[in-house]
């Protein structure tokens, strides 16, 4: 099971997020939900440091992604940071609807 964790801010922001596991919908190599989930987080950190140019130092290993914004953020890196994250949410949703027993989706208080 992949299981994902949120993690929001007094004021309801996005301050980062965890993945860790596997689908085990299909063989390695072959996972569409495996694929579809590393697809959409590996995307939106990407866009927050290449396309927002957010300095983030996430952490990508076998079956574990770490990402956690800064602790400040100017008013036009939050915003690029909301959209970018509130549309990983919205997919990671979609998947966790379709996929439930493979998919689990958690929001958690930012500490």
């Amino acid at each position: 099971m992949i299981t994902i964790s949120l993690f929001r801010n007094e004021s309801h922001k996005i301050t980062g997020f965890t993945v860790s596991g596997h689908a085990g919908f299909g063989d390695a190599g072959t996972d569409i939900v495996c694929a579809a989930v590393t697809t959409a987080v590996m995307t939106t950190v990407n866009g927050l440091t290449d396309v927002a140019k957010i300095e983030l130092a996430p952490t990508v290993r076998e079956g574990y992604v770490a990402c956690a914004l800064p602790k400040q953020l100017t008013e036009k890196e939050r915003h690029d940071a909301d959209l970018l994250l509130d549309s990983l949410v919205l997919t990671l949703e979609n998947l966790t609807e379709q996929y439930a027993a493979f998919v689990t989706l958690k929001e958690e208080s930012a500490v």
